[in-house]
Protein backbone atom coordinates (compact mmCIF):
# COMPACT_ATOMS: atom_id res chain seq x y z
CA UNK A 1 0.00 0.00 0.00
CA UNK A 2 2.63 2.75 0.78
CA UNK A 3 4.03 1.66 -2.66
CA UNK A 4 0.78 2.46 -4.19
CA UNK A 5 0.48 5.52 -2.05
CA UNK A 6 3.91 6.79 -3.72
CA UNK A 7 3.42 6.43 -7.58
CA UNK A 8 -0.25 6.31 -8.11
CA UNK A 9 -0.07 10.32 -7.71
CA UNK A 10 2.38 10.42 -10.88
CA UNK A 11 1.25 7.34 -12.51
CA UNK A 12 -3.07 8.48 -12.86
CA UNK A 13 -2.43 11.58 -14.75
CA UNK A 14 0.01 8.90 -17.49
CA UNK A 15 -2.47 6.64 -17.55
CA UNK A 16 -5.21 9.02 -18.17
CA UNK A 17 -3.41 10.62 -21.40
CA UNK A 18 -3.20 7.47 -22.42
CA UNK A 19 -6.83 7.12 -22.43
CA UNK A 20 -7.50 4.75 -19.91
CA UNK A 21 -10.21 7.16 -18.53
CA UNK A 22 -12.44 6.76 -22.02
CA UNK A 23 -11.93 2.71 -22.11
CA UNK A 24 -14.51 0.70 -21.12
CA UNK A 25 -13.12 -2.66 -19.68
CA UNK A 26 -9.38 -3.25 -18.08
CA UNK A 27 -8.00 -6.10 -17.10
CA UNK A 28 -5.31 -6.02 -13.89
CA UNK A 29 -2.94 -8.89 -14.72
CA UNK A 30 -1.12 -10.06 -11.35
CA UNK A 31 -3.08 -7.66 -9.56
CA UNK A 32 -1.81 -8.36 -6.09
CA UNK A 33 -3.84 -7.20 -3.37
CA UNK A 34 -6.05 -4.75 -5.15
CA UNK A 35 -4.63 -1.77 -4.51
CA UNK A 36 -4.06 0.15 -8.08
CA UNK A 37 -7.09 -2.08 -9.44
CA UNK A 38 -9.33 -0.37 -6.10
CA UNK A 39 -7.47 3.48 -7.38
CA UNK A 40 -8.53 3.06 -10.74
CA UNK A 41 -12.09 1.95 -10.02
CA UNK A 42 -11.81 5.02 -7.96
CA UNK A 43 -10.74 7.61 -10.26
CA UNK A 44 -12.81 5.72 -13.49
CA UNK A 45 -16.53 4.90 -11.72
CA UNK A 46 -17.41 3.81 -15.55
CA UNK A 47 -14.19 1.38 -15.95
CA UNK A 48 -15.42 -2.33 -15.39
CA UNK A 49 -12.11 -3.67 -14.20
CA UNK A 50 -11.40 -7.52 -13.55
CA UNK A 51 -8.14 -8.08 -11.25
CA UNK A 52 -6.33 -11.50 -11.54
CA UNK A 53 -3.93 -13.36 -8.96
CA UNK A 54 -2.83 -16.52 -8.61
CA UNK A 55 -2.75 -15.98 -4.73
CA UNK A 56 -5.66 -16.69 -2.81
CA UNK A 57 -4.11 -14.89 -0.06
CA UNK A 58 -3.50 -11.40 -1.97
CA UNK A 59 -7.28 -11.91 -3.23
CA UNK A 60 -8.50 -12.24 0.06
CA UNK A 61 -7.01 -8.91 0.84
CA UNK A 62 -8.06 -7.23 -2.21
CA UNK A 63 -11.80 -8.15 -1.73
CA UNK A 64 -11.94 -7.24 1.87
CA UNK A 65 -10.08 -3.58 1.26
CA UNK A 66 -12.54 -3.22 -1.67
CA UNK A 67 -16.06 -4.13 -0.97
CA UNK A 68 -18.58 -4.60 -4.18
CA UNK A 69 -21.11 -2.26 -2.21
CA UNK A 70 -18.64 0.26 -2.73
CA UNK A 71 -16.40 -0.91 -5.77
CA UNK A 72 -19.28 -2.11 -7.84
CA UNK A 73 -17.07 -1.80 -11.16
CA UNK A 74 -14.54 -4.09 -9.66
CA UNK A 75 -13.81 -7.53 -9.15
CA UNK A 76 -11.47 -10.14 -8.02
CA UNK A 77 -11.11 -13.36 -9.00
CA UNK A 78 -8.11 -16.10 -9.17
CA UNK A 79 -6.20 -16.89 -12.64
CA UNK A 80 -2.72 -17.55 -13.47
CA UNK A 81 -1.27 -15.14 -16.03
CA UNK A 82 0.16 -17.17 -18.36
CA UNK A 83 -3.45 -18.76 -18.99
CA UNK A 84 -6.29 -16.85 -17.59
CA UNK A 85 -9.12 -18.53 -19.47
CA UNK A 86 -10.71 -15.80 -20.29
CA UNK A 87 -12.23 -15.03 -23.91
CA UNK A 88 -10.16 -13.87 -26.70
CA UNK A 89 -10.36 -10.17 -27.30
CA UNK A 90 -12.49 -9.40 -24.03
CA UNK A 91 -10.71 -6.13 -22.65
CA UNK A 92 -9.98 -2.16 -24.18
CA UNK A 93 -6.95 -2.40 -21.60
CA UNK A 94 -4.78 -4.57 -19.69
CA UNK A 95 -2.33 -3.70 -16.73
CA UNK A 96 0.57 -5.42 -16.21
CA UNK A 97 2.30 -3.56 -13.20
CA UNK A 98 5.36 -4.75 -10.74
CA UNK A 99 5.02 -8.07 -12.53
CA UNK A 100 7.21 -9.25 -15.40
CA UNK A 101 10.53 -9.26 -13.26
CA UNK A 102 9.46 -11.89 -11.13
CA UNK A 103 8.36 -14.29 -13.57
CA UNK A 104 10.55 -16.59 -15.64
CA UNK A 105 8.37 -16.31 -18.95
CA UNK A 106 7.40 -13.13 -20.07
CA UNK A 107 6.81 -13.47 -23.39
CA UNK A 108 4.39 -15.90 -22.11
CA UNK A 109 2.31 -13.23 -19.85
CA UNK A 110 2.58 -10.62 -22.68
CA UNK A 111 1.21 -13.26 -25.50
CA UNK A 112 -1.66 -13.63 -22.76
CA UNK A 113 -2.17 -10.11 -22.44
CA UNK A 114 -2.24 -10.07 -26.40
CA UNK A 115 -4.82 -12.36 -26.56
CA UNK A 116 -7.47 -10.81 -24.72
CA UNK A 117 -7.19 -6.95 -25.70
CA UNK A 118 -9.73 -6.18 -28.10
CA UNK A 119 -8.08 -5.08 -31.85
CA UNK A 120 -6.40 -1.55 -30.68
CA UNK A 121 -6.34 -1.91 -27.51
CA UNK A 122 -4.09 -0.51 -24.63
CA UNK A 123 -1.34 -2.34 -22.61
CA UNK A 124 0.21 -0.65 -20.00
CA UNK A 125 3.34 -2.43 -18.36
CA UNK A 126 5.18 -0.34 -15.17
CA UNK A 127 8.71 -2.26 -15.40
CA UNK A 128 10.54 -2.45 -12.00
CA UNK A 129 14.21 -1.67 -12.64
CA UNK A 130 16.27 -1.27 -9.03
CA UNK A 131 19.29 0.23 -10.29
CA UNK A 132 16.92 3.21 -11.27
CA UNK A 133 16.62 3.42 -6.68
CA UNK A 134 19.16 6.65 -5.88
CA UNK A 135 19.54 7.13 -2.26
CA UNK A 136 22.26 9.83 -0.63
CA UNK A 137 23.43 7.34 1.75
CA UNK A 138 27.05 7.68 3.13
CA UNK A 139 27.88 3.65 3.41
CA UNK A 140 28.99 2.38 -0.35
CA UNK A 141 27.87 -1.18 0.62
CA UNK A 142 24.22 -0.08 1.49
CA UNK A 143 24.30 2.52 -1.96
CA UNK A 144 24.55 -0.89 -3.61
CA UNK A 145 22.17 -3.27 -2.05
CA UNK A 146 19.73 -3.63 -4.64
CA UNK A 147 22.86 -4.62 -7.24
CA UNK A 148 24.17 -7.05 -4.58
CA UNK A 149 20.54 -8.71 -4.47
CA UNK A 150 20.01 -8.65 -7.93
CA UNK A 151 23.27 -11.01 -8.52
CA UNK A 152 21.56 -13.63 -5.63
CA UNK A 153 17.69 -13.30 -7.00
CA UNK A 154 18.61 -13.75 -10.50
CA UNK A 155 19.26 -17.64 -9.31
CA UNK A 156 15.24 -17.39 -8.14
CA UNK A 157 13.99 -16.33 -11.30
CA UNK A 158 13.96 -12.57 -10.35
CA UNK A 159 15.61 -10.05 -12.71
CA UNK A 160 15.90 -6.86 -10.72
CA UNK A 161 17.23 -4.47 -13.62
CA UNK A 162 14.32 -5.97 -16.02
CA UNK A 163 12.77 -2.27 -16.59
CA UNK A 164 14.95 -1.49 -19.45
CA UNK A 165 14.14 -4.28 -21.50
CA UNK A 166 10.44 -4.25 -21.16
CA UNK A 167 10.23 -1.90 -24.49
CA UNK A 168 12.37 -4.37 -26.46
CA UNK A 169 10.06 -7.29 -24.79
CA UNK A 170 7.13 -5.58 -25.57
CA UNK A 171 7.65 -4.71 -29.41
CA UNK A 172 8.55 -8.54 -29.36
CA UNK A 173 5.48 -9.41 -28.11
CA UNK A 174 3.90 -8.14 -31.33
CA UNK A 175 2.41 -5.16 -29.79
CA UNK A 176 2.65 -1.69 -31.71
CA UNK A 177 3.35 1.73 -31.39
CA UNK A 178 5.37 1.27 -28.16
CA UNK A 179 6.45 4.16 -25.97
CA UNK A 180 8.47 4.51 -23.07
CA UNK A 181 7.59 6.85 -20.18
CA UNK A 182 9.42 7.57 -16.95
CA UNK A 183 8.14 7.76 -13.56
CA UNK A 184 10.42 10.15 -11.03
CA UNK A 185 9.33 8.95 -7.72
CA UNK A 186 11.34 11.16 -5.36
CA UNK A 187 11.68 12.73 -1.85
CA UNK A 188 10.52 15.95 -3.29
CA UNK A 189 7.18 14.72 -4.95
CA UNK A 190 5.86 12.20 -2.43
CA UNK A 191 5.46 12.44 1.21
CA UNK A 192 8.62 10.96 2.84
CA UNK A 193 7.43 8.46 5.74
CA UNK A 194 5.22 6.84 2.87
CA UNK A 195 8.90 6.37 0.86
CA UNK A 196 10.83 5.26 3.76
CA UNK A 197 7.59 2.97 5.13
CA UNK A 198 8.26 0.77 1.78
CA UNK A 199 11.52 -0.05 2.43
CA UNK A 200 11.06 -0.82 6.01
CA UNK A 201 8.55 -3.18 4.26
CA UNK A 202 10.64 -4.22 1.80
CA UNK A 203 13.47 -5.25 4.03
CA UNK A 204 11.04 -6.99 6.31
CA UNK A 205 9.67 -8.96 3.03
CA UNK A 206 12.98 -9.21 1.38
CA UNK A 207 15.98 -9.09 3.75
CA UNK A 208 16.04 -13.08 4.46
CA UNK A 209 16.02 -14.03 0.63
CA UNK A 210 18.24 -11.40 -0.39
CA UNK A 211 20.92 -13.08 2.62
CA UNK A 212 20.02 -16.35 1.38
CA UNK A 213 21.02 -16.33 -1.91
CA UNK A 214 24.14 -13.39 -1.86
CA UNK A 215 25.67 -15.45 1.48
CA UNK A 216 25.66 -12.21 3.05
CA UNK A 217 24.67 -11.59 6.97
CA UNK A 218 20.86 -11.01 7.69
CA UNK A 219 21.59 -8.52 9.98
CA UNK A 220 24.01 -6.68 7.44
CA UNK A 221 21.38 -6.34 4.51
CA UNK A 222 18.32 -5.43 7.44
CA UNK A 223 21.18 -2.58 8.51
CA UNK A 224 21.44 -1.53 5.28
CA UNK A 225 17.75 -1.22 4.55
CA UNK A 226 17.78 0.69 7.65
CA UNK A 227 20.44 3.06 6.42
CA UNK A 228 18.35 4.09 3.18
CA UNK A 229 15.12 4.54 4.70
CA UNK A 230 17.03 7.24 7.38
CA UNK A 231 18.49 8.88 3.99
CA UNK A 232 14.49 8.64 3.07
CA UNK A 233 13.62 10.06 6.26
CA UNK A 234 16.43 13.00 6.18
CA UNK A 235 15.14 16.37 5.28
CA UNK A 236 18.93 17.15 4.38
CA UNK A 237 19.64 14.35 1.98
CA UNK A 238 17.67 13.12 -1.46
CA UNK A 239 16.43 9.73 -3.01
CA UNK A 240 14.41 8.53 -5.89
CA UNK A 241 13.25 5.71 -7.65
CA UNK A 242 13.12 5.92 -10.97
CA UNK A 243 10.23 4.13 -13.01
CA UNK A 244 9.61 2.96 -16.37
CA UNK A 245 6.27 2.07 -18.26
CA UNK A 246 5.76 1.27 -21.60
CA UNK A 247 2.61 1.47 -23.29
CA UNK A 248 1.63 -0.15 -26.54
CA UNK A 249 -1.36 -1.22 -28.78
CA UNK A 250 -2.46 -5.08 -29.96
CA UNK A 251 -3.01 -5.19 -33.76
CA UNK A 252 -5.49 -3.67 -35.61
Amino acid sequence: SAQAEMIWPIEQPLLQSLGLGHLRTALDLGCGTGEIAGRMAETWPHLEILGLDLYEGHLAVARDKHPTDRYPNLEFRRGDAYATGLPDQTFDAVVVRHLLHALPDRAGVLAEARRVLVPGGLLYVLAEDYAGLLFDVDDAEAACLFHHARTGLLNRGTDLFHGRKAFREVQAAGFEAARAHSLLVDTERCDRETFARMLDHWRDGYAAVIAETTERELEEIERWFDMLAATVRDPDRYACWLLLAVAACSPV
